[in-house]
């Protein structure tokens, strides 16, 4: 089995990084789940991307401007833990996924969760910790969308995989590309919902190597790259994701059902309470590799579980 190349992140940005119009601001925990990196774009407008970062900064912020617009990368809640910050401001929202902005319902199809002790926990969990649903008024934004404000425009380039509507912002003319959660930390590549999609992110990864920039931020970890470590890690997640295929197909050389792989912890090694919230995770991804691992022709499903051929 191929040994994954070496990726040595980086620390996470310590204090707000400013690449002209733009701000980096770092997300507590290092922009650790429940938190992400956030964007403040300064134009003739303020306007703040993925208000989830810091909530002193973010509260400074609402108190000192007027801030009109919030841009939202995709549904996850990691992505919009303050957004009742901003009352006065517009919200866009990925065209592909606006219903889970205002439907539990539409949130819970999305992530395929169908067990009522899961959708219980976790509709408390968005109401509570995340004040779901966010802010009206809610303007859907489509795939190459362009908004401008002074010299600044912000250009919506289409990400899918992650989630269906993940998209990344472009600022062309500060050569500055926010990739959102094709985070390229150590982890990998994430599709854990239902409505993720593996060839869309592998499709992506191999679309957004070829933006050229000056910087790349992400949301979450290290944050900011240049294009050499830019490049490494659109490497890394395209090998993570061989790397993950391989250990299933090793450990099918004898039938395994779903459940079974999912208890080996092929994806998540350390599990955290609430352990069906790793279990669905772990699930959804495994679901993925062994479709396509079985589209083509590499696993078959036996009566006594999946099987590599």
């Amino acid at each position: 089995m191929a040994r994954l190349p070496e990726l040595c992140p980086g620390p996470p940005p310590a204090a707000p990084l400013q690449f002209g119009p733009v701000t980096l601001v770092p997300g507590r925990k290092g922009g650790r789940y429940p938190y992400c990196h956030s964007l403040v774009l300064t134009g003739e407008e303020t306007w703040v991307v993925d208000p989830a970062s810091d909530q002193d900064y973010l509260r400074t912020l609402a108190r000192s401007r007027r801030v009109t617009r919030v841009f939202i990368s995709h549904f996850h809640e990691d992505h919009l833990k303050y957004h009742h910050l901003f009352p006065e401001a517009t919200f866009h929202v990925p065209q592909a996924e606006a219903a889970a902005f205002a439907s539990l319902a539409a949130v819970f199809e999305l992530m395929g969760l169908t067990d009522r002790r899961f959708r219980d926990y976790w509709g408390q969990t968005l109401k509570k910790e995340f004040r779901f649903p966010p802010l009206n008024p809610l303007i859907p934004y489509a795939p190459g969308e362009r908004f401008q404000t002074g010299g600044l425009t912000l250009e919506v380039v289409p990400a899918a995989g992650h989630t269906p509507g993940h998209s990344c912002f472009h600022f062309p003319r500060q050569g500055v590309l926010y990739l959102a959660d094709v985070d390229l930390t150590p982890f990998g590549p994430w599709y854990g919902d239902l409505a993720s999609d593996l060839d869309a992110f592998e499709e992506t990864l191999v679309r957004l190597g070829r933006i050229q920039a000056c910087t790349y931020l992400t949301a979450h970890e290290q944050g900011v790259f240049d294009y050499q470590g830019f490049q490494a890690g659109l490497a890394y997640f395209q090998a993570v994701i061989r790397d993950r295929e391989e250990r299933l197909r090793a450990a099918l050389a004898v039938p395994q059902s779903l459940p079974q792989l999912v208890a080996r912890q092929l994806i998540y090694p350390k599990w955290k309470e609430p352990l069906f919230v790793y279990e669905h995770m772990e699930a959804q991804m495994l679901m993925k590799h062994l479709a396509r691992l079985r589209k083509q022709g590499a696993v078959e499903e036996t009566p006594l579980g999946y099987q590599a051929v």
